[in-house]
């Protein structure tokens, strides 16, 4: 009896390592949509998502699905305005589409994985492990060089970077700069959620915060400066809770930069030179002084006033939202929303991300509202906070919640509801 209950013990331990690896792997590739030479990776996730789809279809929560609509709905305002305008494009479009598929895979897939016993906090755990396993690659292919090559033989090209070479990477991430720079401080969001709600280790924390703070050097300088927000969206909401935790945290960090700081910047000024450091990390140790210096802020101020000015393009814009040429240029997200469908259009896209997100919201206050700032902050410099890495992220962590909130509410045997497939 005994033996085969180990067996079974076993067996559910194979399979539950095996569901592991599926969604880790499904996650990964989510995420950062690795492209290689031969096939986008991404790809390889239809099967999974369209037998989670057929089996669930019934059960996706349709208000998330209503607001997607909404989305595409609104950015075709942008393709009309755009051929009206001779810019004839459908970047916005193949933005909010992209919103609407992110919600028929991954709801389906979210209910999979909840029937099957998972929780809320161990999807969130695995896109923090996702983005820690970049971060990780990144620093091995900085370290030992011969891996950045095998790395980027196997991917495609990606912009007009040649990402072999440089200071610059990306990992396995499809492209970097400053989407991925910005995936870093949300993934921050996800340590220190799972750390308030005891699902990892003060230890746990710093070592995963480590692996991806000191990316950041190779990544590019926009999340430096979206940390600071996160931590002091982590005091305000946490601060009595967690207030040792906090200081620990702090002592330790400002320790190990005190300790290694200086090893760490003769190695980077030695590998890179002087103009690597200030460029990624030197303007900021500057102060205010540092960052005007810098010249970023000026530039996004300079995006900003990219703006439609005259009837009727403040009401239906003029359809540019990148990806062809536009005089004046900008790359701020803000700009490029009003550009492309005007005031009045742009503003509905806002408020129907808050509306989609308001439940979540209130599900878990920290996690949401505060990668919510980061992306609202980010969106000045660029369009960041419906698509990229982080984007993606933020739509998988609300319609997770979306699962867990509807079914786990209805239902003390939730996963029961879910039916069979």
């Amino acid at each position: 009896m005994s033996a085969l209950l180990n067996y079974r013990l076993d067996s559910r331990s194979v399979v539950r390592f095996y569901l592991l690896s599926v969604f880790f792997i499904f996650i990964f590739v989510f995420i950062f949509n690795p492209y290689t030479k031969v096939i986008a990776l991404s790809y390889l996730l239809l099967p999974i998502s369209i037998f989670s789809f057929v089996c669930r279809f019934k059960y996706i929560g349709f208000e998330l699905v209503l607001f997607s609509i909404l989305f595409v709905v609104i950015s075709l305002v942008g393709v009309v305005s755009s051929f009206h305008h001779g810019i004839g494009q459908f970047v916005h479009l193949k933005v909010s589409l992209s919103i609407f598929f992110y919600i028929l895979i991954l709801y389906p897939v979210s209910l999979y994985f909840y029937k099957r016993g998972f929780s809320f906090n161990d999807l969130v755990y695995f896109a923090l492990l996702a983005v820690a396993f970049n971060s990780a690659l990144i620093l091995s292919e900085v370290l030992f060089p011969f891996i950045r090559d095998v790395v980027e033989s196997t991917l495609a090209p990606s912009g007009n970077v040649d990402w072999s070479k440089g200071f610059r990477y990306r990992g396995l991430a499809s492209g970097g700069g400053a989407s991925l720079s910005v995936i870093v401080p949300v993934s921050i969001v996800l340590a220190l959620h799972l750390y308030s709600d005891r699902y990892i280790g003060l230890i746990k924390l710093v070592f995963l915060s480590l692996i991806l703070i000191l990316s950041l050097f190779f990544i590019g300088r926009t999340g430096f400066l979206l940390l600071p927000v996160v931590l002091a969206s982590y005091f305000l909401f946490n601060a009595k809770r967690h207030l040792v935790g906090i200081l620990s945290v702090t002592l330790f960090l400002s320790l190990i930069i005190f300790i290694f700081g200086g090893e760490v910047k003769d190695f980077l000024v030695e590998k890179y030179g002087i103009g690597f450091y200030n460029y990624s990390f030197g303007f900021f140790l500057s102060g205010v002084s540092g960052i005007k210096e810098e010249g970023t802020v000026s530039i996004i101020l300079g995006f900003l006033t990219a703006m439609p000015k005259y009837f009727p393009e403040i009401l239906f814009g003029y359809g540019f939202y990148g990806g062809s040429d536009f005089v004046p240029w900008t790359d701020s997200g803000y700009s490029r929303m009003f550009l492309s469908v005007g005031y009045f259009f742009g503003g509905l896209f806002y408020v129907g991300l808050i509306l989609m997100s308001r439940n979540v919201i209130i599900f878990k206050p920290f996690l949401f509202l505060t990668i919510l700032m980061v992306l609202v902050i980010a969106e000045l410099k660029e369009p960041l906070l419906f698509s990229g890495y982080s984007a993606r992220i933020y739509f998988s962590l609300v319609v997770f919640a979306a699962v867990y909130q509807r079914f786990s509410n209805r239902s003390m045997y939730g996963a029961q509801l879910i039916g069979k497939c």
